[in-house]
């Protein structure tokens, strides 16, 4: 049976750099604008020795959004691109039924993906890239705009992850592009009942009057 990485380098690399994402390894990365990243990753999940099994996770990541999680370590961190950890929203790309996990009850293994012992391989690939190309991808692109982005944080659609509360959301998709002065209301709309909210606006304080300064 063929591995995930020579069956990711066969079937994944070649419609990943089509669409434009950067491989590495079992990541995939689209660049966006001022730094911000959208993430494909397939995660092995090894539940069975005649299967292959992975999860394809996606997590969108504004380069803001990094900086506050890397704060203390910014200087370092700020060159490294972003696994499917590291995001502001996320989603899990489901199987069809065709190339699923059989996990009756688990409902934590729906999302993952299968191929040997009765699926084969280019069924599983050619299940997968479609669902790339026709939802993933352009999903992906479509949230590295941070007007849809900041859109999406308001509004919650109920079939993704978002990772942090509206308010914390807006300022962190403006403070690299307003002035400190513009940034204050913003400021007052962040939500105070979550860890580490004082030193969030602080730090948002100094992001935008540090870029300020710099031009």
């Amino acid at each position: 049976m063929i591995s995930q990485s020579a069956w990711r380098q066969r079937y994944v690399v070649p419609v990943a750099k089509e669409a434009g994402l950067v491989p590495d390894g079992s990541v995939f990365r689209m660049l966006g604008e001022r730094g911000d990243c959208a993430v494909l990753e397939l995660q092995a999940h090894p539940m069975d020795p005649k299967l292959q099994s992975f999860f394809v996770r996606v997590s969108v990541v504004p380069l803001t959004e990094r900086a506050w999680t890397q704060r203390q370590h910014w200087e370092q961190a700020k060159d490294h691109l972003p696994g499917s950890g590291f995001g502001m929203l996320g989603w899990e790309v489901t199987p069809p039924a065709v190339v699923a996990f059989d996990s009756p009850g688990d409902s934590s293994l729906d999302g993952l993906w299968t191929y040997g012992a009765g699926v084969e391989p280019e069924e599983c690939a050619e299940q997968l890239t479609a669902v790339l190309h026709k939802h993933t991808f352009p999903a992906m692109r479509r949230f590295l705009d941070r007007d849809v982005l900041a859109a999406e944080m308001r509004q919650r659609s109920g079939h993704l992850r978002h990772h942090r509360p509206p308010g914390w959301a807006a300022v962190l998709l403006d403070v690299d592009l307003v002035s400190p002065a513009a940034l204050e209301p913003l400021l007052q709309a962040v939500e105070t009942g979550y860890p580490l909210a004082d030193e969030f606006v602080a730090w948002a304080r100094e992001y935008a009057a540090r870029r300020s300064t710099a031009g």
